[in-house]
């Protein structure tokens, strides 16, 4: 695809399953796509505080069981849950799960090296993780492929980190589940760019 043809075609999809080899794609394809535009996506003081783990076939599988175990626990086993059973498992039905971490020592080194900005690099911190989530999420539609994000940290970080042996020092961010696209979305209503975007003059 062309870039804006990618953009505007992004968007949340949850029916995804893991035939991604229909839609010309490999966990290899996905991975070299993500090693290939990581290092270009921008971040604060050059800082590169942004690091991925791909989770496929068993292992994707296990994140989603983790899941599902911390919020059974949390919420009970009635009828409540039972919606958020069902995501789940869907979400473990797809291809694999990008986890996105922060590497807090970077931002911390930052704001000891420059204090003046102290309040600002924990925010611009997350304005990187944001565009990396989403030059990954572009990037896997540009591959034919169908993407949803989630947020299940704090409450799953220990056990994911325990189970996937994730470094120390990384801080979850988010989990980007991705996969075959199985079933189309209804359709959401959106600004136009008319109205999201003007042009400014300065007073005379």
């Amino acid at each position: 695809m062309e870039f804006r043809d990618a953009v505007a075609a992004r968007r949340s999809a949850y029916m995804l399953d893991d035939a991604i080899g229909d839609a010309g794609a490999t966990v290899d394809d996905v991975v070299s796509a993500l090693r290939s535009i990581a290092p270009s996506v921008p971040s604060s003081f050059n800082s590169q505080s942004v690091r991925m783990i791909v989770l496929t076939g068993d292992d994707h599988r296990r994140l989603w069981a983790i899941v599902e175990d911390v919020l059974r626990a949390k919420v009970g086993d009635g009828q409540r849950f039972k919606g958020t059973e069902t995501k789940l498992r869907n979400f473990a039905k797809a291809a694999g799960t990008i986890l996105f971490y922060e590497i807090d020592s970077l931002t911390d080194g930052l704001i000891e090296k420059y204090p003046t900005y102290a309040d600002s690099f924990p925010v611009w911190a997350e304005h990187g993780n944001a565009m990396m989530q989403y030059a990954a999420w572009v990037a896997l539609y540009d591959m034919g492929l169908g993407a949803n994000i989630q947020h299940y940290n704090p409450i799953i970080d220990a056990r994911v980190a325990e189970e996937f042996s994730v470094p120390g020092g990384y801080r979850l961010v988010a989990q980007m589940v991705f996969g075959r696209v199985a079933a189309e979305g209804a359709p959401k209503e959106k600004l136009s760019g008319d109205e999201i975007v003007a042009v400014g003059h300065a007073k005379e």
